[in-house]
């Protein structure tokens, strides 16, 4: 069979908007997993005459698979932007796109430089901001939806006075308190890159440490630690004037300079200093998997990392619709960063690579763990054929695959009262090509067997990144 006819229905629109009370049910889900797995990602590729051009930028849809008393029901909604209501009122859209060209006139690009016309097609991400779930992307327009519902609440603005041009669309939890942390850049003749702090319960960043650069680097993710945020800048970089004035997509005006190696700007989590800055190999990645500091002092930094920024093009829809020929996916890299003579020095972690890493995160994130989940790839052709689990200390992997199924992102749940790590569950969206439908397969964690698995009778669009919302009580 080949990839065009395998996994690149995952990256065709999916018009239809539908409730499911009870979708057909393989197996038994635990007694104990009741809640809903919200997900996030692509869901129109073309709107009238706006065609994406790369994967990032297709039109955000949410799904909801709702997990009660031994059922599994089923929703999903686009979600309502400006971005959508442009592309299907005119065809097109103004605000800036990650790789799709918005066909702005000079005039505009230039008038952009002082008042950016960001766009809102938040297509990556969940997160809690305010009592309010909302969508993420790479610019600082939260959009609010409702959690049961999904209908679109509209951008969630920031009850402050700070600027940004680009946020982290992966806000870090605090362990303590409920605070997130983030990141975003000002670019200008010269850039800062800001980190912020946004309080349990609120919306205003409050800005804790800032450092200007000359030529910012792309970073899709960042770690905290305990003590630290690291900022892992890899040598993938932009003079931000190039972006008004070359008339192309965002992501086309950075460029590779791998003789920069990776920087690793540390930073105090607590008072904002920045403490120095580590150097090693250079690399690309998207996602951290973690980050924590060991009993040396010194600081542990997890990446699904690549050995330079080609993923990015292999992700452009028309070639990846065609067949993808290399690995699609990171390798574990591990950089240990050591602050007293600013060395960061590589090691592999496994021989299995992965992407769209998740732990357990309420035990684990900025601590010591052992366990990471992603999606995996071992035959030649398929974007993401298999389901990764890890053990970082030991460099062994487990693994799921079936013919023909191409698995999402795992989003790790653990048993309520669970001492290990491990004990949950994974629960993740796969495509099964040939029948033409999507499921949500649920695997035992420990042991990647499948313990259920709920079909629904249309595909669904390869997504980002999800979250499970347990129910209360």
């Amino acid at each position: 069979m080949t990839a065009r006819v395998g996994y690149h229905l995952g990256l065709t629109s999916q018009g239809r908007e539908v409730e499911q009370a009870t979708l057909p049910l393989r197996g038994h889900l635990p007694d104990w997993l009741q809640g809903v797995l919200l997900r996030n990602g692509p869901g129109l590729f073309e709107v009238g005459g706006y065609r994406c051009r790369h994967w990032f930028d297709g039109l955000a849809m949410l799904q909801a698979f709702i997990l009660r008393d031994g059922r599994v029901g089923f929703r999903n909604r686009h979600l309502i932007t400006r971005t959508l209501e442009q592309a299907r009122r005119s065809g097109r859209i103004e605000g800036s796109g990650f790789a799709t060209d918005t066909n702005r006139s000079l005039l505009k690009r230039l008038r952009g430089m002082m008042r950016p016309n960001l766009t809102d097609n938040a297509n990556v991400s969940i997160a809690h901001l305010a009592g309010q779930t909302v969508c993420l992307t790479e610019t600082p327009l939260p959009v609010a939806f409702d959690a049961d519902t999904l209908e679109t609440r509209g951008i969630l603005p920031f009850e402050d006075n700070t600027t940004l041009h680009m946020s982290t669309a992966h806000p870090v939890a605090d362990h303590h308190g409920g605070d997130l942390y983030g990141f975003g850049i000002q670019f200008a003749l010269t850039s800062h890159y800001l980190l912020y702090r946004i309080p349990a319960g609120s919306r205003q960043r409050r800005i804790i440490a800032h450092l200007p650069v000359k030529t910012p680097s792309y970073m899709h993710s960042f770690a905290v630690t305990e003590h630290h945020v690291i900022l892992s800048e890899f040598p993938l970089v932009i003079r931000p004037v190039d972006m008004q004035i070359t008339g192309r997509p965002f992501i086309e005006n950075f460029r590779w300079e791998p003789d920069r190696g990776t920087r690793f700007q540390v930073f105090d989590k607590h008072r904002g200093t920045h403490l120095g800055t580590c150097v090693g190999e250079p690399c690309f990645a998207f996602h951290h998997i973690n980050a924590f500091e060991d009993q040396a002092g010194r600081l542990q930094v997890d990446l699904a990392a690549y050995p330079d920024d080609d993923v990015i093009r292999r992700l452009y829809l028309e070639p990846l619709r065609q067949g993808w020929q290399e690995p699609a996916c990171g390798e574990a890299w591990r950089f240990t960063l050591d602050l007293r003579d600013g060395s960061a020095t590589r090691t592999r972690l496994a021989e299995r690579g992965l992407e769209l890493p998740r732990i357990h995160g309420d035990r684990c994130s900025g601590r010591d763990y052992r366990h990471v989940y992603g999606t995996g790839n071992h035959v030649p052709g398929a974007l993401t054929d298999e389901l990764v689990k890890l053990d970082v200390r030991q460099g062994t992997h487990l693994t799921w695959s079936e013919a023909d199924y191409y698995p999402g992102e795992p989003v790790f749940v653990p048993r309520p009262g669970a001492d290990d790590e491990d004990d949950g569950v994974l629960l993740s969206v796969i495509l099964e090509a040939a029948a033409g439908t999507s499921s949500l397969l649920i695997l035992d964690a420990r042991t990647l067997e499948e313990q259920a698995r709920a079909t629904l009778p249309f595909h669904l669009p390869f997504g980002f990144h999800g979250e499970f919302l347990p129910d209360q009580g």
